[in-house]
């Protein structure tokens, strides 16, 4: 209870706390969570190169969500790509090409 109260009040402890915990002995730090989004961040910087930044910022964001969400990298990727097929999406200038 006192530990309950003092999180409450606001207070931190000297200790480290991850914010969640999926797998024993696995603490979910900023760090661990930029490792899971690197292949997606160098993926926008690749497409920097390749399109406008609109667009790349647009698909970064995609895939980082879809990643947030559950899926993997490559799923999050390949379904972001479809989606640039979309007539819908891009005659509503959602997405660019």
């Amino acid at each position: 209870m006192a530990k309950f109260r003092k999180l409450l009040s606001g207070q931190r402890s000297s200790r480290a706390v991850p914010v969640f915990q999926l797998v024993p002995g696995q603490p979910l730090t900023t760090g661990y969570f930029l490792l899971q989004v690197e292949p997606a961040i160098r993926h926008g910087i690749a497409e920097l190169v390749e399109s406008n930044p609109r667009h790349a910022l647009t698909e970064l964001a995609l895939i980082a969500y879809l990643m947030g969400m559950g899926f993997d990298y490559p799923t999050a990727k390949v379904i972001v790509e479809s989606w640039e097929k979309d007539d819908f999406l891009l005659a509503q200038g959602i997405l660019t090409e």
